[in-house]
């Protein structure tokens, strides 16, 4: 005897949903008018939305979403609308392995969609080798995805070039979003982990709120000293590259940083919890000043109505202890402050300074780089830390300061016509504005309109043959070669030995078993690794 669907009770056949691919639910639906009911669940939808994405724009709202009454949202149609973005994610993407032309437009496509495109690329990232495609598909996913990630954080700190408040938490985490190996892909990414400092230390700190500012202030900088946030570990460069970024120090078990970023974690979860913390941008070292609640000075003595007491300074970087100002004075004397230069120093630095100090800090460690261990060492890309830099600098130095924007701009277009030439259209919309009314205006159009018209010029077109069947070992394989013993990847092969007869002899090919009618690999030999693996051991 066959069962039928239309002979289950409804509540069986919802749990027979959750288990069926969405489409096969709505093809269901299509089948009878019994069906109907069922296949437009919301919980069945909800359960889709929650299973099949995992990335949400900000714009979908969907904590609360999540806290609200089940009906109050069309859990179907939101399905709808991702798997649409998803769709669309998908068919740009094979579109830019389908053709070497026009990459550029179909990238921009793909950013425009924004944070809902991460799914698709994401998964395609992942794509296991059955596919044929899978090391270019792989490739152009991370390279899409790389440049989303870079627009999240170009429209952040263009945010704060518009005098809009962005907080130094969400302002110097976009440097991670330049670089791949941070892990982070979004700003509130970074914002959690640091939440999650924060919440850790209520959890030890369960009568906080019953201390003073000061004692509040040592409290905080004690906890992340005991949780290991101690600046630098000893034995490692001060200068290295990777101490300048925030994403990589939280995830970074010792949570080696600059003091810069010390001091940004310091401030975050003193915000949080009720302090008004700021960094004070101290010449050579960055420092937090804590301001007492109007009304009250830092030990919760009451003050002058309207008025507050004089604040106290801390680096979270050396000490859980406060930094007396006269040592502050003291060494500004030394070297020279005036009087007005003391009391910007000794003040409150605003998001974007502190952002530009972050991005010379960069510049000065990859320019400190050029030790050997240190350049092949580094867990982080000089290219795209330098990129990051350079954006940042481009978009927060005073527009009144035309110097320093010329200076910075063949960078930022070297870098964006050899390494990134998918932010073509971010240069266009941020960069560009900021040189109205100068001669680099129109030269900057003019270059992007070139990389544009060369990215829409068609390649030709390599068909594979029979004869490529006879190609034993793939592009991305990794080998040891049996005679000489080293090792290499395969980046390329030609079904015949395809070099100048001249070299054909000098090399002795025809004295090969199969002599010149054999396959021949391109492929990248490893040197420096060995090399530096052997130095180590040694």
């Amino acid at each position: 005897m066959v069962v039928s669907l239309d002979c289950l009770p409804e509540e069986l056949l919802q749990h027979v949903l959750h288990y069926c691919e969405p489409f096969s639910t709505a093809a269901l639906e299509q089948t009878a008018r019994r069906f109907h009911g069922v296949t437009n669940e919301p919980t069945l939808w909800r359960y889709y939305c929650l299973t099949e994405f995992k990335y949400w724009a900000s714009g979908h709202e969907l904590p609360k979403r999540l806290t609200a009454p089940i009906s109050n949202t069309d859990w179907k149609r939101l399905y709808v609308t991702k798997h649409t973005s998803y769709r669309a994610t998908t068919r740009l993407l094979n579109k830019i392995l389908c053709s070497q032309a026009g990459r550029i437009e179909q990238i921009q496509a793909i950013t425009d969609l924004g944070y809902d495109a991460k799914d698709a690329l994401s998964h395609n990232i992942s794509v296991g080798s059955e596919a044929e495609d899978h090391l270019a598909r792989r490739y152009y996913a991370r390279a899409v995805l790389s440049c989303l990630h870079r627009s999240f954080a170009i429209r952040e700190w263009e945010k704060l070039r518009r005098g809009e408040a962005v907080s130094l938490s969400r302002a110097l985490g976009a440097f991670d979003l330049f670089i791949p190996e941070s892990g982070f892909g979004s700003l509130e990414e970074i914002v959690i982990k640091l939440d999650n400092v924060t919440s850790l230390f209520i959890e030890q700190h369960p009568h906080f709120q019953q201390l003073t500012c000061r004692e509040k202030a040592r409290a905080i900088a004690g906890f992340l000293r005991a949780n290991n946030f101690n600046g630098i570990e000893p034995g490692r460069s001060y200068h290295r590259l990777e101490h300048n970024f925030l994403g990589v120090s939280l995830n970074d078990p010792a949570h080696n940083s600059l003091p810069l970023v010390s001091a940004t974690i310091y401030c975050h979860v003193a915000q949080k919890l009720g302090l008004d913390a700021r960094p004070c941008g101290f010449p050579f070292h960055v420092h937090v000043i804590v301001m007492p609640a109007t009304g009250y000075d830092v030990d919760d003595h009451a003050v002058e109505a309207g008025m507050r007491g004089g604040p106290i300074y801390m680096d979270p970087f050396r000490s859980d202890k406060e930094t007396p100002i006269i040592d502050l004075q003291h060494q500004l004397n030394f070297l020279g402050a005036s009087a007005a230069e003391q009391s910007t120093f000794l003040g409150k630095s605003e998001v974007s300074e502190i952002v530009l100090r972050c991005s010379k800090n960069i510049l000065n460690s990859i320019q400190r780089s050029s030790d050997f261990d240190d350049v092949h060492f580094a867990s982080v890309d000089l290219v795209s830390a330098k990129y990051a830099a350079v954006w940042s600098s481009m978009l927060l130095s005073d527009p009144a300061r035309s110097i320093e924007l010329r200076h910075s701009l063949p960078s930022l277009m070297e870098l964006l016509a050899m390494e990134f030439p998918s932010d073509v259209d971010l240069v266009e919309h941020f960069i560009t504005p900021i040189f109205s009314g100068m001669a680099e205006h129109d030269n900057i159009l003019e270059s992007l309109h070139i990389m544009r018209a060369v990215d829409g010029i068609p390649r030709e077109v390599k068909k594979r043959s029979a004869q490529d069947g006879s190609v034993r070992y793939r592009i991305g394989q990794v080998f040891r070669h049996r005679r000489y013993a080293y090792r290499a990847i395969i980046t390329g092969w030609d079904v015949e030995c395809g070099a100048g007869e001249q070299w054909m002899r000098r090399m002795g090919v025809d004295n090969l078993r199969d002599g010149r009618h054999q396959s021949f690999y391109h492929v990248l030999y490893v040197t420096v690794l060995d090399k530096l693996t052997n130095r180590l051991w040694s």
